[in-house]
């Protein structure tokens, strides 16, 4: 029996405190919602120093001090209590969206990402969205390893979006990693055909190793003082071969220039049709 009561008065003591807090709380949003914006931080303030309300209950009053201070265009004092909001775990999506803009004013690329980890950690029905939204982030600015991890999860779930696909090829792309790029930007037109930067990608890949195999077979074979027949044969197999993978990046570069024309691209396909004695059709890109 003692010890039931023990347990009915914490729970009543608990209980009372939450109705504490939110009594508290609707008095300082009462001048929030009335534009006192100054009056609603010492309300939040003396709230929070009060001690009462559990952690949670904290971070909505940390929060609101947050959109107070941005109110008032106090930008800094309004990061710092929106990320204590969010440090307490805070599930109000409003104060995770206005930190996050701040931070894209800002362009800090460290602030929005300790935001959208943050949001995945906190808030577990965003969990998906804000995976992409990470996705995003480390492909503008070109974080290619914490890319690779993100969309590796994303195509668990999505296997058929060409986008995480072609993320994955820019990643392995710039880390230098070729051959699983060109797999990726495969896999990626494969879902979507007419994917521009896909299809120029993959083509630019292809049509700039055969160019340069094309380009270094001559060069050693124009280097030789006196080239016999057999010289001549392997120059002309190397280019044979060399042609034949610049006909692998042609449909590819065809297709990005048809639908997004550039000058590499064009430059490309000059280049390519003049390699392989199309003359007519290298004419199309001079």
């Amino acid at each position: 029996m003692k010890g039931f009561l023990t347990v009915f008065f914490i729970f009543v003591s608990f209980f009372a405190f939450g109705q504490d807090f939110d009594r508290e709380l609707n008095k300082a949003n009462s001048k929030f919602f009335d534009e006192n914006y100054q009056d609603a931080i010492e309300e939040y303030q003396k709230l929070i120093d009060s001690g009462i309300g559990d952690t949670i209950q904290r971070s909505w009053a940390y929060g609101y001090v947050g959109v107070c201070f941005q109110k008032l265009s106090q930008v800094n004092e309004a990061k710092e209590n929106y990320r204590r909001a969010i440090d307490m775990g805070t599930p109000c999506p409003g104060f995770y969206s206005k930190l996050l803009a701040i931070y894209k004013s800002e362009r800090s690329i460290e602030g929005q990402e300790f935001v959208l980890l943050s949001k995945k950690k906190n808030m577990p029905h965003e969990y998906r969205k804000t995976m992409k939204s990470l996705a995003y982030l480390y492909v503008n600015s070109k974080q290619f390893n914490k890319l690779l991890t993100t969309c590796d999860e994303l195509i668990e779930w999505d296997p058929e979006n060409y986008k995480y696909h072609y993320f994955k090829a820019i990643s392995y792309q710039k880390l230098k990693n070729i051959e699983k790029a060109k797999l990726e930007y495969r896999k990626a037109i494969e879902l979507k055909s007419d994917d521009v930067n896909s299809n120029m990608n993959l083509g630019m890949i292809l049509f700039l190793k055969a160019n340069k195999t094309y380009d270094v077979a001559v060069d050693k074979y124009e280097a030789i003082a006196k080239p016999t027949d057999d010289d001549y044969q392997l120059c002309k197999k190397k280019l044979a071969g060399a042609r034949n993978k610049m006909r692998e990046a042609e449909p590819f570069l065809v297709i990005s220039y048809k639908l997004k024309p550039n000058k590499n691209l064009k430059s490309a396909l000059f280049n390519l049709y003049r390699k392989c004695s199309e003359h007519a059709k290298a004419n199309n890109y001079q």
